[in-house]
């Protein structure tokens, strides 16, 4: 059930949240692009760079290959 303390609470982390992302959209250096194409291109940084850091988690000190090791 729903309460009225943690109704105010999403509230206040939306609130945050809302807040965080105007003051970050202020930094983009892409302006011209506009919310919604600069999301898509920096979800989709964020998409390569997660994969890189999979990717680069294989991988021993020694270079070797954690999947050749199964």
């Amino acid at each position: 059930m729903l309460t009225r303390n943690k109704a105010e609470d999403i509230n206040m982390g939306l609130h945050v949240a809302m807040s965080n992302l105007r003051e970050s959209m202020k930094k983009v250096p892409d302006k011209g692009l506009g919310l919604n194409a600069a999301h898509t291109r920096f979800a989709g940084s964020v998409a390569v760079l997660s994969v890189l850091l999979d990717e680069a988690a294989r991988f021993t000190p020694d270079g070797d290959d954690l999947f050749d090791l199964l």
